[in-house]
């Protein structure tokens, strides 16, 4: 049994058992979503919802950890942010507005994705430092 602790601090175990867990909540909360922020205009909220939240959950983790060979980087800001965050499907969702002629929804999809996730990450590395001013 001495297998047991290489294979759960193995990186690929770390990697893969994070991105199940972030891909399986970036399913639950598209379902979610889907029954609350219903638009009109047919705006993805819960791709962008993700996508923010996402940035802002990785902002946290990376201010955190220096090493990024470390296994809670792993198993969080590359496996469950990689699993958690949809950039795939922002980029599908983009083109397929594009085709429809709805250039003015896909820019403002673009933008806000863009925008607020990158300052959502800023906000991110702030609580980080935050958090280790104050010991955490």
């Amino acid at each position: 049994m001495n297998w047991v602790p290489t294979l759960f601090s193995h990186p690929v175990f770390l990697v893969g058992i994070g991105g199940a867990i972030g891909s399986n909540l970036r399913f639950g909360v598209g379902c979610w979503l889907a029954h609350f922020a219903t638009s009109p205009y047919q705006f993805p909220v819960a791709t962008t919802s993700v996508n923010v939240l996402g940035s802002l959950t990785l902002g946290c983790i990376a201010g955190s950890v220096t090493d990024r060979t470390q296994a809670i980087y792993l198993l969080m800001g590359v496996g469950f942010c990689g699993g958690f965050t949809t950039f795939s499907t922002f980029s599908l969702e983009l083109v397929e507005q594009l085709q429809r002629g709805k250039i003015g929804l896909a820019l403002l999809e673009c933008v806000l994705n863009v925008v607020l996730g990158v300052m959502a990450l800023y906000v991110g590395l702030w609580v980080a430092e935050l958090a280790k001013s104050f010991g955490g």
